[in-house]
């Protein structure tokens, strides 16, 4: 059986750890294993991802994935599927679109790793990669059941985003 409380805690080290030593880690499109799309979610290019972190973890990567899905660390949809397919990405007033699966991480995981671990005094802020506003529909429906992306998280090719209440 695997132990998830003693395997959680030594993911979010060895990600604290790596981001303290390398912050381009976290935020950076089109360099990052992880970035902030609104002030509760990370989105991480798969499996990339959870393969790093097994590996800087030194947890085999079954173990990594089981453990992230069921401590509600890596957000699968109701029927327990991980998002499907590519999604359209692009950085916040860019034209330039990216398509490729990705996963979606709660930020209190990846925030509390960097603030024990790696140094932050506080939360890191919303990167700026976005989705296509054109997936909101596919997200939303990925998220049934759970609290969806904010819409600070998507926008359109060259920045026109959606507005904010």
């Amino acid at each position: 059986m695997i132990d998830y409380s003693e395997i959680l805690p030594r993911l979010e080290k060895a990600l604290g750890m790596r981001y303290r030593d390398n912050p381009d880690i976290l935020n950076v499109p089109g360099t990052s294993v992880a970035c902030k799309v609104d002030p509760f979610a990370y989105v991480a290019p798969r499996p990339a991802f959870v393969a790093f972190l097994a590996k800087w973890a030194a947890t085999p990567l079954a173990v990594t994935e089981e453990t992230l899905v069921r401590t509600g660390n890596l957000l699968v949809d109701a029927a327990h599927a991980r998002l499907d397919g590519p999604v359209a990405i692009l950085t916040d007033g860019s034209p330039r679109v990216m398509r490729m699966p990705i996963d979606v991480v709660p930020a209190s995981f990846i925030d509390r790793a960097v603030m024990l671990y790696g140094g932050e005094q506080s939360p890191l802020p919303v990167s700026r990669l976005r989705v296509l506003l054109s997936e909101k529909a596919r997200i939303d429906a990925f998220f049934s059941g759970k609290t969806p992306l904010l819409d600070v998280a998507y926008a359109a090719p060259g920045g026109a985003g959606v507005d904010m209440p």
